[in-house]
């Protein structure tokens, strides 16, 4: 069941996380029936993107954990119960996710297809950039007699103003321009 988007964080309060202590007390009992062999890790996967249904045992401990008394068919009669056991679960699941660092798969395929995309585009990029550095290196290219023959006229204006500069210390009786600062 996905967890919508405001209730993905922690709850806080004050400095602190809190989490469903149901939730804590559910993943411990179901890690000791994996470490007894009982199940495998990917049953509690399939049973969480199954809307919590499909291993009645998981189900059963689910319900007897958030106070749900179940029937022999599917939650209470107080569904609005069960939805929120679920929601708070699911919220709590992934915010325990999120503190040890782990992405969840819709998110990191989301995010790899952006890379991609994006990796993409640079090599496109670089391939356009390379061509247009050709294009200006080219003798002959007026584009870059436009530029060489600007990078001259700077050169030689700022001789000329040396030279003008000199002049006029020279008019003045100095040899070389005052560096007072």
């Amino acid at each position: 069941m996905p967890v919508p988007e405001s209730e993905k964080h922690p709850q806080k309060k004050g400095n602190k996380m809190t989490m469903d202590p149901q939730f804590f007390e559910f993943w411990g009992n179901y890690l000791l029936m994996v470490a007894k062999g009982q199940r495998q890790m990917e049953d509690a996967a399939k049973w969480v993107n199954q809307g919590f249904k499909g291993f009645e045992d998981l189900t059963t401990m689910f319900g007897k954990l958030y106070g749900l008394d179940r029937k022999e068919k599917g939650p209470s009669q107080d569904s609005g119960n069960w939805n929120k056991a679920t929601t708070d679960f699911s919220r709590s699941l992934a915010d325990w996710m999120g503190l040890m660092g782990w992405v969840p798969a819709e998110e990191y395929r989301t995010v790899r297809k952006k890379y991609d995309g994006l990796k993409e585009k640079v090599i496109a990029q670089e391939e356009t950039i390379r061509h247009l550095r050709n294009l200006l290196n080219k003798e002959g290219n007026p584009h870059t007699e436009v530029v060489l023959g600007f990078a001259e006229l700077v050169q030689k204006q700022t001789r000329e103003f040396q030279d003008l500069m000199m002049d006029m210390g020279n008019a003045f009786g100095t040899d070389k321009p005052n560096n007072k600062k």
